[in-house]
């Protein structure tokens, strides 16, 4: 039963997205799913960020040049936050690849969780840099093996 259990931890870590049931589907939704979860993040924000400033500058208790001063201030948090995320924006533009892999990392990582194995962040960051390497691996082979079978065709 060690034994069994050896092989079913094997299994687990040589699953990947490509080799899971629907892959393919998913695989092509991912850019549908971010489009979806940004779209409710920005309504969400948008409507946080709305609702706090009509509350600042609708506040019938304080006078008018405090109001300004308010106004004045959000301008300011508005800039930096802009400025912040217009950097964070460069250094961060996640490929399909590159999210693809971290799926396959969370998938695996779940499973090793729920049969009792301790991940730790450092692990899953190193198990997302081998599923990208995997697949460039895999990519690269296919492409090879594309290319000799359309040479052989052509002979």
């Amino acid at each position: 039963s060690k034994a069994r259990s050896n092989e079913h931890d094997k299994e687990a870590g040589n699953m990947n997205m490509k080799t899971m049931p629907g892959a393919k589907d998913i695989e092509e939704s991912i850019p549908v799913f971010l489009d979806l979860a940004w779209a409710v993040n920005v309504k969400d924000i948008s409507k946080s960020i709305k609702n706090a400033c009509n509350k600042l500058f609708s506040d019938a208790t304080v006078d008018v040049p405090t109001r300004l001063k308010r106004a004045h201030a959000v301008h300011i948090l508005a800039k930096e936050f802009f400025d912040v995320g217009k950097k964070a924006g460069k250094n961060q533009e996640a490929s399909v690849e590159d999210i693809r892999a971290r799926a396959e990392v969370a998938v695996m990582t779940t499973m090793a969780k729920a049969q009792g194995q301790e991940i730790r962040e450092g692990d899953a960051e190193e198990m997302v840099k081998q599923a990208k390497e995997m697949h460039a691996q895999q990519a690269a082979a296919a492409a090879a093996a594309k290319a000799e079978d359309s040479s052989e065709q052509s002979k």
